[in-house]
């Protein structure tokens, strides 16, 4: 994956979820780049200078990081030599960061 860090601006590239299979087993026959349209979720590959400057706290999201993102605004993009599809999306469209732990109960105000 080729990107340059500096043409991000206050965008986010992500690598979306695509199910092969359904949880009970059965393969999943739409294509990856419908499979991409359609997921709400993905891991953050790069995250741009200027995403989030507005906020104080900014988020705690880096590289790396499971989230849900509002697949209405977001772009998904194949690069040239790549298998892969990709989302870019703004900052304002990441939702939620997915955490495994469960015991956060921290109450948004």
């Amino acid at each position: 994956m080729m990107f340059k860090r500096e043409s991000l601006g206050n965008r986010v590239i992500l690598k979306p979820k695509v199910e092969k299979q359904s949880k009970g087993g059965i393969l999943i026959a739409r294509d990856e780049r419908s499979q991409a349209i359609n997921t709400d979720q993905g891991t953050i590959l790069m995250i741009g200078p200027a995403c989030w400057y507005d906020l104080d706290p900014k988020p705690d999201l880096k590289p790396g990081d499971q989230v849900y993102y509002s697949h209405y605004g977001a772009k998904v993009i194949k690069p040239e030599d790549e298998e892969d599809f990709y989302i870019i999306c703004n900052d304002v469209d990441i939702l939620v960061g997915i955490t495994k732990d469960a015991t956060n109960t921290e109450v948004l105000e």
